[in-house]
């Protein structure tokens, strides 16, 4: 019997933007708040016995999806979503079945059609498509002894319920990233390869938590005639990349690297289970972050905490401004 715990979401990549496709991954997601929205004018000319506006002249000039899409970080299965919220990716053989998956921001957005499924009361799915959507941000969050967290922000040129619901289909033998699995660390940077994981030289101590964001800055307002009131794709901007941690003051390393604007490498590090070689892996490598955030103060008697705000810039010397790399058993994102 199907129940209200059915609910679904599933996506595929679209070859022509807003032209849709049958989803062909579907993830476990805690939430989503995609929805439809319309803009709505209503005439204004007067009318001889017409005493309120008339209904004849209301109409639709413009409509479009957005919404956020949340989703417990898993080592399987999310190769298409990393990729639609970074904007590239490639997938490389390591060896033994084990597979390196490495995003990089593109200058181009990829779409997708995302469908979500809502049950009825009395057991009937419903399909909700969402056609041409691009990220138009995304924040990756660790927290303190909690379970990683992807939620992005989409973007849809239509949303469509004349298209058929496709059943689910998930991945088999993915494992969650957890805050137990993470290390962090900044220094001297080796970036990473097509197959080679990046590394920092020096381990932080004391980070409890903390989050990765992402803006594209894209132009989400292209409406152009001849497109009956729905988006040309948008482009995108100057991205804002951006993060926070939350960190035991454990030295002086953070107050220096605010008082004096000092740059900073961080590579974020979380490991899962054994692969055929090596182990399930998601990192986040940002070459050069800069702080803000208050000098360490009293707390009370209690443990002193700082929680410092990050961004990330372009240091012309690093390849990337930022990476996210899996290590995975997908052979294909």
């Amino acid at each position: 019997m199907t129940t209200f715990q059915d609910c679904s979401f599933g996506l595929g990549v679209e070859s022509t933007y807003g032209t849709g496709v049958t989803p062909t991954r579907w993830l476990e997601f805690g939430d989503t708040t995609l929805d439809y929205s319309k803009a709505v004018k209503q005439g204004a000319g007067l009318r001889v016995g017409s005493r309120v506006a008339r209904e004849a002249r209301r109409a639709i000039v413009t409509a479009q999806g957005a919404g956020d899409v949340t989703v417990d970080v898993i080592t399987k299965g999310m190769g298409l979503l990393w990729q639609a919220a970074m904007g590239s990716g490639t997938s490389t053989l390591v060896s033994a079945a084990t597979y390196q998956q490495v995003f990089t921001l593109a200058d181009v957005l990829p779409s997708l059609t995302c469908q979500v499924g809502i049950p009825e009361v009395g057991g009937t799915v419903d399909a909700y498509t969402y056609l041409g959507c691009t990220a138009d941000s995304f924040e990756l969050t660790f927290d303190n002894a909690d379970i990683l967290k992807l939620k992005t922000t989409l973007a849809a040129k239509d949303v469509t319920t004349a298209t058929a619901y496709a059943a689910p289909s998930y991945s088999t033998g993915a494992n969650l990233l957890t805050f137990a699995g993470g290390s962090v660390y900044t220094g001297t940077l080796t970036a990473p390869t097509a197959t080679a994981l990046a590394s920092g030289a020096t381990p932080i101590a004391g980070v409890r938590g903390g989050s990765v964001s992402v803006n594209h800055n894209a132009a989400q307002d292209r409406y152009n005639l001849g497109g009956g009131g729905r988006k040309d794709k948008p482009t995108v901007g100057l991205r804002d990349v951006s993060g926070a941690l939350s960190v035991e003051y454990v030295d002086t390393t953070f107050r220096q690297a605010i008082m004096a604007d000092t740059s900073m490498s961080l590579v974020l590090t979380w490991t899962g289970a054994a692969l055929g070689t090596g182990v399930e892996t998601l990192q986040v490598v940002v070459p050069a972050i800069r702080f803000e955030g208050s000098l360490p103060r009293p707390n009370a008697g209690n443990l002193i905490l700082q929680d410092l705000k990050w961004t990330g810039l372009d240091n012309l010397t690093a390849a990337q401004p930022l990476w996210v790399i899996t290590r995975t058993a997908d052979a294909a994102l």
